[in-house]
């Protein structure tokens, strides 16, 4: 059987130690099947911190390195007999009741704007990791004319001149950090992103000076821890290149390290049955203008 690290190991989100195994995967995924990563002996462990809860996807450093070679072919794997224009079409098609973007889009959206509300002109919108561009669409879609601008950031080659031939916003075809076409943005949202990331916390240390002053926002939503215990493990969400699983908790301490401060965090069971974790936050130097600003809102409400 192969070997995994030695344990305990330190968790990225927290600083804590990975010491529990939640689960162990034996037979490597669709990705790691087209990085070359051969099924004998193979072993990977979802591993649980001992501190903030969250869960770390533990594999051989050999195998790491084979999905490094393939960072960059994400949708050409994902998608490999579906044109992404018909995806997109078929996403945007759905239901309210029946899809996960369209209730994303209403939460970011209506949270969004009462956290904006007395601020003139057009809100900026930066979508890190724009992926099909459903949930920039949908959100320009149902927005007032002229109330939001949007900005795409998409580094797989395939989304991106994806999103390029729908010509809806503006699309940055690089990894983040990465030059942008405007200095400071009402709302960052990383949806299903962050998992992605080794590092979350210094990506997120990245998104404060991006931030319009007082108001800025970010948007995070990734997986559930819970997903371990309620889906199979050949689910996409326990695949090999998803780095962490989240909890509330875990959440939240990951935005305080990283110099945010969460405003609300939640767990959502999503149409499509997937187990997410949500929160909204700004940057903890704008917590007492925004303090004092709502604390005038109240005094002019009960005036």
């Amino acid at each position: 059987m192969s070997s995994l690290p030695a344990a305990p190991q330190t968790c990225a989100v927290c600083g804590g130690r990975l010491e529990r195994v939640l689960l162990t995967i034996e037979r490597p995924d669709r990705f790691e099947r087209h990085a070359g990563t051969p099924e004998a002996g193979y072993r990977r462990q979802w591993v649980e911190c001992d501190r903030c809860g969250a869960a770390s996807n533990v594999m051989r450093p050999v195998d790491a390195a084979r999905l490094a070679g393939i960072a960059g072919a994400y949708y050409a794997i994902d998608f490999p007999d579906t044109p992404m224009r018909r995806r997109f079409d078929q996403v945007m098609a759905l239901a309210p009741d029946k899809s996960d973007n369209a209730q994303r889009v209403a939460r970011v959206r209506g949270y969004a704007e009462r956290h904006l509300a007395g601020r003139s002109g057009s809100h900026r919108l930066l979508d890190i990791g724009a992926g099909l561009g459903v949930f920039l669409a949908r959100f320009l879609a149902d927005a007032a004319p002229g109330q939001w601008q949007a900005v795409g950031i998409e580094p797989d080659p395939l989304a991106a001149a994806h999103l390029q031939a729908l010509d809806r916003f503006p699309v940055v075809a690089q990894p983040f950090p990465c030059p942008l076409p405007h200095p400071s943005y009402s709302l960052c949202t990383l949806n299903k992103v962050l998992e992605h990331f080794a590092d979350p916390l210094g990506l997120l240390r990245g998104l404060g000076g991006l931030l319009a002053p007082e108001r800025g926002l970010i948007y995070v939503e990734v997986p559930d821890k819970l997903t371990i215990d309620y889906r199979p493990p050949e689910d996409n969400i326990l695949g090999a290149l998803h780095c962490h699983l989240y909890s509330p908790a875990s959440l939240a301490m990951l935005f305080e390290r990283a110099g945010f401060a969460a405003l609300g965090i939640e767990r959502c069971f999503e149409p499509s049955g997937k187990i997410t974790v949500f929160g909204f936050a700004v940057p903890q130097t704008a917590v007492p203008a925004l303090a004092h600003s709502l604390q005038e809102g109240a005094i002019l409400q009960r005036s």
